[in-house]
This record gives C-alpha cells, structure tokens and sequence, in this order.
C-alpha cells in the first residue's frame, strides 16, 4: 500500500503480496481513532467531519473518479490532514484491508438501493457486509446508515437485527446533510436513519 499524503489518495495496487491489513499508523501518520464513510460522493459529510472532529482520521471509499477527485481537492483546499480516500470496492476493502477491530465508526448514506429484483444481488447490505462490519467494528464501535428507500430500509434493518453483536441505540444524529440527504429533504421525501453499535464479547 502506498499513500501519497499529497494526494491523500491510498493506492491499493501498490500493495505486496505478502501484506494483507493496513496498518492506520502507516496510513494517516498517527493512532487516532478511524471513522469510514462509504460512498461519500462529492465529500460533503466527511469533509464537514474531518473539520469538527480532528482528534479522528476519516478515511472515504468512493468507485467514481470523478466524485473522488472533487472530495480530495475540498479536503486539500481546507488543509486536512486527517482525511484520506480510496476508489475501490467496499465490500472487498473492507474483507481484505481492513484489521479487525479497529474502525470506530462506518457511516453508510443513502447507499444504491438497486431497487429491481435482478440488481439485488448488488446492494451492499448483505450477510458477508454485516459479518466484515462485526469484524472491523471496535467494541462500542458505531454504524450510522441513512436511505430514503423504504423496502431497502427494511432488509437492512432485517439483516442487522439478525446480527449476534450488533444492537440499535439512540444518538444524536450528525447535523450536516449529504447532498443526497439535502436533496430529498427538498423532494419531501422521507429519511429512514438507525444507528446500531457492536456489542462487546
């Protein structure tokens, strides 16, 4: 793995064979708790993060280009050094990147919902998801998820009530919108937000 902190892009391809997990030391330069985002989009929420809460590193996963590079010139513009990206897939980063207990916090907003029955297989929330979120997750660590997709509200909240560890909890929700989330408020569209948190051994 190579990280160019000029860039605060990390390039997985770089990564050798014989190394598996990354090592946050390595990534962001220090120990500090790791917040991910997954699909940040433009960056709204994780920049806006970055910039309250700057005892934490936030890294951003994002597969499109285009939305990636307009992240990371916000984020270098505000000089954050707390902040990093990745373009990859989620799922597989987080089964072959992530160490285990070791992120305090995922945020997932308004993730695809892939609403035909044929795309399903698509959709993030799944059983391998949740067992690598049960894996990663630091005891009391904290998954916040957002969607305005009923239907796809209602597998998510199915598939982690299922869970062995993990248990909803009251919280105080983050007061930055996503572009999304602003977006649909706008349409009058209802907001369907949890958070559940892993529950220690």
């Amino acid at each position: 793995m190579m990280t160019n902190h000029s860039e605060l892009i990390l390039h997985l391809e770089d990564t050798g064979e014989d190394e598996t997990f990354l090592d946050w030391q390595e990534v962001f330069g220090n120990g500090r708790p790791v917040e991910i985002e997954i699909g940040i989009g433009k960056g709204r929420f994780l920049i806006d993060a970055a910039q309250r809460l700057a005892d934490n590193n936030y890294l951003g996963i994002e597969w499109a280009s285009k939305y990636l590079r307009i992240a990371q010139d916000r984020a270098l513009k505000r000089c954050l050094d707390n902040i990093r990206f990745v373009r990859t897939d989620a799922k597989e980063f987080l089964e072959f990147f992530v160490p285990a207990n070791s992120v305090v916090a995922y945020h997932v907003y308004f993730p695809d919902p892939w609403p035909k029955k044929r795309h399903h297989k698509r959709r993030l929330f799944d059983a391998t998801f949740i067992g690598e979120l049960e894996r990663t997750l630091t005891p009391q660590g904290r998954l916040w998820f957002a969607t305005d997709h009923t239907e796809y509200f209602d597998v998510i909240m199915s598939s982690l009530q299922c869970s062995s560890c993990m248990a909803e909890v009251g919280a105080d929700w983050p007061e930055i919108a996503t572009n999304y989330e602003a977006k649909y408020r706008a349409q009058g569209k209802q907001i369907h937000r949890r958070v559940f948190t892993r529950q220690s051994a």
